[in-house]
């Protein structure tokens, strides 16, 4: 099985679960597992609120404008950098799109900020798969330093983590919406790498890539 076919099934079996699921939650009222969630709604709500933060606009925009200067500098990277910033970009777009099918009203219940758009899919879980997950893998598969290349990957994977726990210490989403996110990141990935081949690999033995 090739790269491209792997990716197509990957993409094609989380959309459907995505979008599955969103029809399952967006036409009757939250019931167990969202439900379940509220109950950490509130916790330590200003530490949530920077992880939340750092998938708003702007920091997404200084991320990628971190990522286009290290591709500058970094010509080993410049593959990557595309792909992630282009996946970035149209995930995006489509997360926006999306919402607007479901139309599923966010909880009442919301903390310090009120965020007024759809609720389903969460952008921020989708977020939290296509920029700091996919950095995370980018980061374990680079020629960094071993311990470099271990805190660096581990600490973009536990922020994203974050960014998935916030939302629900925020009472910004429902658990479901969470869930439908990070599948709504899976299949951007798996279809940006189902047309390119795969994600970028950085060529091997490249002493341009050790930054």
């Amino acid at each position: 099985m090739t790269a491209r076919l792997r990716a197509a099934i990957i993409a094609l079996a989380a959309a459907l679960l995505c979008g599955l699921l969103g029809t399952g939650v967006s036409t009757q009222p939250p019931t167990g597992i969202d439900l379940a969630g509220r109950a950490l709604a509130g916790e330590l709500p200003y530490v949530a609120l920077a992880f939340t933060a750092s998938c708003w606009w702007f920091s997404l925009v200084a991320l990628g404008v971190g990522a286009i200067v290290l591709a500058v500098i970094v010509p080993a990277w410049r593959p990557r950098v595309i792909f992630a910033v282009l996946t970035t970009l149209v995930a995006w777009q489509a997360s926006d799109a999306v919402k607007n099918l479901f139309m599923r009203t966010r909880p009442s219940y919301w903390i310090l900020h009120h965020e007024t758009s759809w609720s389903y899919p969460s952008g921020h879980a989708m977020f939290a798969v296509v920029v700091y997950g996919m950095w995370s893998y980018y980061f374990a598969t680079s020629e960094l330093p071993r311990p470099l290349r271990t805190i660096l990957s581990a600490a973009w994977a536990l922020w994203g983590i974050g960014v998935i726990w916030s939302r629900l210490s925020l009472g910004a989403h429902f658990v479901t919406d969470l869930i439908g996110g990070i599948l709504f990141g899976i299949m951007m990935l798996a279809i940006a790498a189902a047309i390119t081949g795969g994600v970028p690999r950085l060529p091997r033995s490249s002493p341009a890539d050790v930054v």
